[in-house]
């Protein structure tokens, strides 16, 4: 079972103030015995100094050579050191900044933030957004008004150096972070490893639907994982997993891409990674990558505001209008003739500056075929919603109406297809992807690659049942032995530890 200590300098002093919690000191940590052979073990570090090679400093960094799950770690340390890191991660703050300090009436401001908590309640969405971006227990947000407000500096902070008045919220904070967040109680506590499935629970059109997930749950406990659901403001809660499966709908400027790359910095197994958002959610970047490599494609031409004209030399109407970043449907238009090529085209050049333009290719389905690690795993055809071309129909009242499916098992679908379906998603790597394709007089066309494609109980599953939801578990178990077997292989201490050690001195 996963233990959780707080590493603090003066062990004795935050035992008697907090019974319920585990502390150990700074030197006991490093260099105690009983710590050393640990690997269930989290920390959360409230050591006094976190600067290059102080003893916050030291405490992390030989958590992470242990394989100790620590807060903050070595990055996030880093990452609060340098100015220019921290400015830009905050950018997206900047409008919330603006609404909650606008009725404060000085032209500086501290913002103190303990476990994503303030002492005042007003501030704690803005408190729990800048511990989302770095996850330490404690440190301060300064800003100063100009014609607006400005943050000007974060500063991690001393224990010692909390004022009294706030001890009660830091506390309460450490406690329920300690106890209720990290010390949870795993419906598996025999578990080799920690999984995370991001999900959005109210997200319209999910990857997977709640019965999946629970499917999901399920096998990830027969393989020796311990499941937990997360979402979008559990981002800080990333690092004490072991992998993340992403089960809502990705896009580059979206939450779901920082948790992937928050996931692959931090070494994470992660499904799908960063490049795979980044090449499945624009079509532009598919299209050149399947004209390169000689994916047949419907025919495609690039649309800007200064050769909207050429496409009547390309293409005969109707012709599919579509935003590079669209999904399920949305963002794809059928247009008719000049006019209507027209208003959606200046509607679209409103949100990107270039456009696609395909043919239209009608069938009476198309094709998913789901390929993970370079395997195919199921195979669906999708038909068209009644009366309408797409799967999909978005009405414009906000109801939608979709058209049947119908799963084979892989061995059953023309081997064009499914060559086809692999050549294109090893393209984009080795994670789940779903490839779509219209076949039309026996040659397969690539229509695209999507990342983390839908799996739901009934549809994709329809044939291989449970053992679909166990070979995707089954991999990521199987990813994270190799990542460990690396970590493994790596100098057991780096240089800086050794010497820490072998001094025998704690900053």
């Amino acid at each position: 079972m996963i233990r959780n200590i707080c590493v603090v300098e003066n062990a004795r002093h935050w035992k008697k103030r907090v019974p319920q919690i585990e502390f150990v000191s700074v030197n006991d940590y490093l260099f105690g015995k009983e710590w050393q052979d640990l690997r269930q073990l989290k920390i959360i570090n409230l050591a006094n100094n976190y600067g290059y090679l102080g003893s916050g400093y030291y405490v992390s960094l030989v958590a992470e050579a242990r394989g100790h799950k620590v807060l903050p770690n070595i990055s996030t340390m880093q990452a609060l050191s340098k100015k220019e890191f921290y400015l830009i991660e905050t950018d997206d703050l900047n409008a919330q900044i603006q609404k909650d300090l606008a009725n404060i009436t000085d032209n500086k401001y501290e913002l103190s933030v303990y476990f994503g908590k303030n002492v005042s309640k007003k501030y704690e969405k803005i408190s729990r957004m800048f511990f989302n971006l770095f996850p330490c227990p404690f440190f301060k947000v300064y800003f100063r008004r100009e014609k607006q407000w400005i943050l000007t500096s974060i500063r991690s902070m001393s224990i010692n150096s909390i004022p009294e008045s706030h001890i009660g919220v830091f506390l309460e904070a450490l406690v329920e972070f300690t106890i209720h967040r990290w010390g949870i109680k795993r419906q598996n506590n025999s578990a080799r490893y920690d999984l995370a499935i991001l999900h959005n629970p109210n997200e319209r059109f999910a990857p997977s639907d709640d019965a999946a997930i629970q499917k999901f749950i399920k096998a990830g406990k027969n393989n020796g994982l311990s499941v937990e659901v997360i979402e979008k403001k559990d981002f800080a809660h990333l690092p004490e997993f072991d992998g993340l499966f992403i089960r809502e709908t990705t896009s580059i400027d979206h939450h779901t891409y920082r948790f992937a790359k928050k996931a692959e910095k931090e070494k994470i197994v992660v499904i799908d990674d960063p490049k795979s958002i980044m090449y499945c959610t624009n079509k532009i970047f598919l299209n050149e990558l399947f004209k390169r490599e000689g994916i047949p494609r419907p025919k495609t031409f690039i649309l800007s505001e200064d050769n909207v004209g050429e496409i009547y030399e390309q293409f005969s109407f109707p012709i599919i209008i579509k935003i590079p970043d669209g999904s399920f449907s949305r963002g794809v238009v059928k247009v008719e003739d000049p006019g209507e090529l027209a208003a959606v085209a200046k509607e679209y050049f409103k949100r990107s500056d270039y456009i696609i333009a395909q043919e239209f290719m009608p069938t009476e389905f198309d094709w998913r075929i789901g390929v993970f690690n370079n395997k195919p795993l199921f195979a669906c055809k999708y038909f068209m919603s009644r009366n309408h071309w797409q799967i999909i129909n978005h009405h414009s009242d906000g109801k939608t109406g979709e058209g049947a499916h119908k799963t084979y098992h892989v061995s059953e679908v023309e081997p064009f297809i499914i060559n086809t379906a692999l050549k294109s998603a090893k393209l984009i790597g080795d994670g789940l992807y779903g490839v779509d394709i219209k076949v039309v007089g026996k040659k397969p066309y690539v229509v695209e690659v999507n990342d983390n494609p839908n799996i739901d109980v009934g549809v994709e599953d329809q044939v291989l049942k449970d053992s679909l939801y166990n070979t995707i578990m089954e991999e990521f178990v199987n990813r994270i032995d190799k990542l460990k077997m690396r970590k493994d292989r790596e100098p057991a201490m780096p240089a800086e530890i050794v010497k820490l050690l072998n001094l025998q001195v704690v900053r």
